[in-house]
């Protein structure tokens, strides 16, 4: 199973952090822009355990279509979700919240993945999602605490 860890320091407290990204617009503001193509297709205006997520991303080419559930909330520390269709064999995305320091929000997001099957596993290889992921996070995370700071 492939394994990524990435974190942030975001400019406002945990508690309101937390329920900044309990909304899934502003979640998805974390996509860098070269990969939105129709991204957000359809979610609840903010996630509560049993809720779904649907969008495409733009990636070698191709869009590919996910849907994930909301598998755990729990306010102030964690949002999980878990692809329940889409390319890989598995995915699951947390993002823990915790105070930092100086009063702000330490954002870990840490994604879990088993490759794709079949033909496409032959290309999205374990390291080539790495790499992504390190790419994709790093721009995500610049990218919200950006509008976090002017927001």
């Amino acid at each position: 199973m492939g394994l990524f860890q990435a974190s942030v320091i975001l400019p406002r407290p945990r508690i309101e952090t937390f329920e900044y990204l309990r909304r899934p617009a502003n979640l998805m503001k974390m996509f860098p822009t070269d990969t939105a193509g129709d991204l957000s297709l359809k979610h609840p205006e903010i996630m509560d355990v049993g809720g779904f997520i649907e969008f495409q991303v733009k990636a070698m080419g191709s869009k590919f279509q996910f849907v994930h559930e909301i598998t755990q909330v729990t306010p102030s520390e964690v949002i999980v979700v878990k692809q329940i269709q889409g390319p890989f064999k598995a995915w699951t995305q947390e993002q823990h919240f915790a105070d930092s320091d100086d009063g702000n929000t330490l954002l870990t997001s840490i994604v879990k993945f088993e490759p794709p099957g079949g033909m496409l596993g032959f290309v999205v290889t374990r390291k080539l999602v790495l790499s992504q992921l390190e790419e994709w996070v790093g721009q995500g995370h610049k990218l919200l605490r950006q509008d976090m700071m002017v927001s």
